[in-house]
């Protein structure tokens, strides 16, 4: 006799298969995935949520979650089910050696939405290809032609902190790096400054827009639908979900497409530019040996991130170094009478190329990037046939990673390592200038801009330390303390500094 079983219930089997599904990826993780074997928290190995309610609903920053799980577990912690993370300083040369042709986690650089760009293409030959046609306009020999630019923009910026102290006001240093910052990266990119170092007391929209953009860009990691969003929500109901500023960025990136647009209608207004920008460099067969030009899209994409790029760095490791040069005792003094040896006429400063032969000041620009966190983390994928790291071998396929801080701030690489102590880089056992730079990573994904930002940390110290004698804001105590979200970005008090024009 037959069994009547009645109706199917689709929903009711979906929903089942999904379950055993999780269930069965659970165990998997946990028992049998060739990371099994690697320490670290048990949710952690059995699903990505487990990252994703820690740094998003707990609201810790990635970078104190790692330092927590590497106190609790060694040297190698495994972090989600096919992430490690390493402590190891010797790590960073095995995992970052520019020789490593490594591809990285899409899952970190489709959190900005911007697939199309160089840092956010997961593929080795694809970043090193568009990396390779935009170097030229960053390169050393480019940015000693664009002093005069760069020159205008700290007067300008000079001349905005001047303003202020007329007011017998301070002034808010850590917004006024990024604004200069931004002025700079948008003439320099695009052949149209911003110019928001005109903005009382640096209050730009458009710089405070892309801050507050940051924490979006953490949640977004976890969650397709957030990324969906970003490209696609409506304006207007953006602007009212978020903040008012955000129609600061809206407008900023309508320009980009205006001038994307203008330049693909005629490649010839180019040559109506004073100097390259980007789109000298993206549109020129030359550059990319006879493979296919971008897309609209593409460009757009690289423009974004460069704006995110240039503005955040440079404005993080300004406030980091000015900060600590003026809380030690007589370093304001010592860089000064250093610079009037080559800048006695306050009215004739000196060039970049004389600047960065000072001794003091190289090591108090070296000390600064070593303490700045900069790109927190940029994880690779290690090739099908594995690889040896720190001394141990990991299966192809894997994630790993490690924070740049970890041998930044590793007291077996500098003594004494959380101290600001720009000696560290003076006299016969001085560190190797390119243990300063690690912030900048290595490789295809290192920063395209590391000879721009050498230039314009130089020249904004210099004029600073000879043109002011500047006071910290005792009643609003600087916070370096930073979180982490695609970069990291200072989310304590701002640093704001009295700064009283010297007249000789």
């Amino acid at each position: 006799m037959a069994l009547d079983v009645g109706p199917v219930d689709a929903p009711r089997l979906i929903l089942l298969a999904l379950l055993g599904w999780a269930a069965w990826r659970v165990i998997y993780n946990q028992y049998f995935h060739p990371l099994a074997h690697f320490p670290g928290p048990r949710w952690a190995a059995c699903t990505r949520l487990w990252l994703a309610y820690t740094e998003v609903y707990r609201g810790i920053s990635l970078s104190d979650i790692r330092y927590q799980l590497h106190r609790k577990y060694g040297d190698i912690v495994r972090i989600t089910p096919d992430e490690l993370h390493f402590a190891n300083p010797d790590a960073f040369g095995d995992i970052y050696n520019a020789q490593n042709k490594w591809d990285t986690d899409y899952r970190l650089y489709r959190a900005l939405g911007m697939d199309a760009a160089a840092l956010c293409m997961v593929k080795y030959e694809a970043a090193k290809q568009r990396k390779d046609a935009l170097s030229p306009l960053f390169s050393r020999q480019s940015t000693m032609k664009m002093q005069n630019l760069l020159k205008t923009k700290v007067d300008s910026f000079c001349n905005a902190l001047t303003a202020q102290h007329a007011t017998k006001a301070a002034s808010d240093l850590s917004l006024g790096f990024r604004c200069l910052a931004m002025d700079v990266i948008t003439e320099i990119c695009f052949g149209r400054s911003v110019n928001v170092t005109h903005t009382h007391n640096f209050q730009a929209d458009l710089v405070l827009a892309l801050e507050e953009m940051l924490p979006v860009f953490t949640l977004s990691k976890y969650s397709v639908l957030i990324i969906w969003l970003l490209r696609n929500i409506p304006r207007r109901l953006a602007s009212y979900l978020g903040s008012p500023r955000l129609s600061s960025l809206f407008k900023f990136q309508d320009m980009l497409k205006e001038q994307i647009d203008g330049v693909f209608r005629d490649p010839a207004q180019l040559e109506e530019s004073l100097y390259p920008t980007i789109y000298h460099q993206l549109l020129s067969p030359a550059a990319h040996k006879g493979r296919p030009l971008p897309s609209k899209l593409s460009i757009f994409d690289e423009a974004r991130v460069l704006l995110l790029a240039g503005t955040g760095a440079v404005g993080m490791s300004l406030t980091t170094t000015v900060h600590y040069v003026l809380s030690i005792s007589g370093a304001q003094e010592s860089l000064r009478a250093e610079l009037r040896a080559v800048w006695p006429d306050i009215n004739t400063p000196p060039r970049y190329e004389v600047l960065e032969k000072l001794p003091f000041l190289t090591a108090i620009v070296r000390e600064g990037f070593r303490l700045f966190p900069g790109a927190t983390s940029l994880p690779r994928v290690v090739p099908p046939g594995g690889a040896v790291i720190s001394g141990v071998h990991i299966p192809g396929g894997t994630v790993v990673g490690q924070s740049f801080t970890f041998v930044q701030h590793a007291e077996a690489v500098f003594s004494d390592a959380h101290a600001f102590i720009p000696e560290r880089w003076l006299g016969e056992d001085a560190k190797p200038p390119e243990a300063s730079t690690l912030a900048f990573s290595r490789g295809p994904k290192s920063c395209l801009g590391i000879n721009l930002a050498h230039c314009e940390v130089y020249l904004v110290l210099a004029n600073l330390f000879r043109r002011f004698e500047m006071r910290v804001d005792k009643s609003r105590p600087v916070d370096l303390t930073y979180k982490e979200h695609y970069a990291p970005s200072f989310s304590g008090e701002h640093l704001h500094v009295f700064c009283k024009p010297i007249k000789v």
